[in-house]
């Protein structure tokens, strides 16, 4: 069981590209990325590691459940709102607008984006609204068919012959330099996939064990390093600041000699299309969770037939989806990422410390018993 979660890591840490993270840490590259990047390792580690062993210790509950254990329902409601408005909520609007604009940009300029959007967003919220174990399913499915040709295309970029490893280097060698509070926090979202457990951890049994949870922190420093210093070597210290979609022209840079396919980026973008959708669909499928645990209570892990509220909760957050297009372009959504890679570094920090919270009361109840 414990595999769901570590899909969860691995497809976060692989949407990063998607998030503007890779956009900003290139920016600091000479002004404590690689520094901050080795912050953000030892944060992320004990983020990730401190709240999966709180949720351990409470099998087949979420968060919300946890909390109204613990705390007045006022607080409760308080909480998985703000997590669902200001986390989850934002999280999949930003990917879905940030995608459908490359995948428009690369395939068919010409189309209305609005159209684009459209196709995804409907794709989108019709895997949201499912079940939490429906979704789990379609999360796996996705993930064993999509990591195997990702993780070639990955393995080829390191070991291409075109790549410079003295821009890498020379890089590297910027170590010594400070980061910045934002180099910090950004570079932490590719550890957060443990935060899916805010809904998922529903789903684990009495007495489930996360096993080789070492995998986590191996994942979040894999990706992080890969993110950051391929686009340097394919790209050079300098002319690497020149792209705004950085990591399709990277892929761009590469051909490959399997198959009739020879440029690496149309397989590429087709592969990040689905992985976006995936994000998407457990970003507003958690916001739609959340909503209805604050207004309706206790929720199934599996329902059939889906529930109206599900749907209406959906669509909503698809008309939210195309105010964003409407008022925001590229450059606003890239001010709006970082702003929300922020507040998602402050969230899961209140998150653990809440969570080891419910641990002490958890504790003190046994004893008592």
């Amino acid at each position: 069981m414990s595999r769901y979660t570590y899909y969860h890591v691995l497809y976060v840490g692989m949407i990063n590209i998607m998030m503007f993270v890779p956009s900003l840490l290139i920016r600091d590259r000479f002004n404590g990325a690689v520094s901050g990047m080795l912050v953000a390792m030892v944060i992320g580690s004990i983020l990730s590691l401190g709240t999966m062993a709180c949720f351990e210790r409470f099998p087949g509950l979420g968060f919300p459940e946890i909390c109204d254990r613990y705390t007045p329902r006022w607080f409760t409601q308080a909480n998985i709102l703000f997590a669902a408005l200001c986390l989850w909520l934002p999280a999949g609007i930003i990917v879905i607008y940030a995608y459908s604009e490359t995948v428009r940009m690369f395939f068919y300029p010409d189309i209305n984006p609005y159209l684009n959007l459209f196709l995804m967003a409907t794709a989108a919220i019709w895997a949201c609204t499912r079940s939490t174990r429906t979704v789990q399913f379609i999360h796996e499915i996705m993930v064993i068919l999509s990591s195997p040709l990702l993780i070639l295309f990955i393995m080829k970029a390191i070991f291409n012959k075109n790549i410079n490893w003295d821009a890498i280097r020379y890089v590297a060698g910027y170590v010594n330099k400070p980061p910045s509070f934002e180099t910090v926090a950004a570079a932490t979202f590719l550890f957060s996939g443990y935060l899916s457990l805010l809904i998922f951890n529903r789903l684990y049994p009495v007495g489930f064990k996360f096993r080789f949870r070492w995998i986590v922190p191996l994942f979040g420093i894999l990706f992080l390093l890969i993110t950051f210093f391929v686009p340097i070597g394919f790209h050079g210290t300098v002319g690497v600041e020149n792209y705004v979609y950085l990591w399709s022209m990277t892929a761009d840079s590469m051909v490959t000699e399997y198959g009739f396919i020879n440029r690496v980026l149309f397989v590429f973008l087709l592969l990040f299309t689905g992985l976006s959708l995936l994000f998407v669909m457990n970003t507003w499928h958690t916001t739609i969770m959340l909503l209805r645990y604050a207004i309706n209570g206790a929720i199934k892990v599996e329902e059939d037939p889906v529930p109206w509220l599900n749907v209406w909760l959906g669509l909503g957050i698809g008309f939210l989806a195309f105010l964003f297009m409407r008022y925001v372009n590229l450059e606003k959504s890239q001010v709006l990422s970082e702003a929300w890679l922020v507040l998602r570094f402050f969230l899961e920090i209140y998150f653990l410390f809440l969570m080891i919270y419910f641990v002490r009361k958890q504790k003190k109840e046994q004893v008592q018993l």
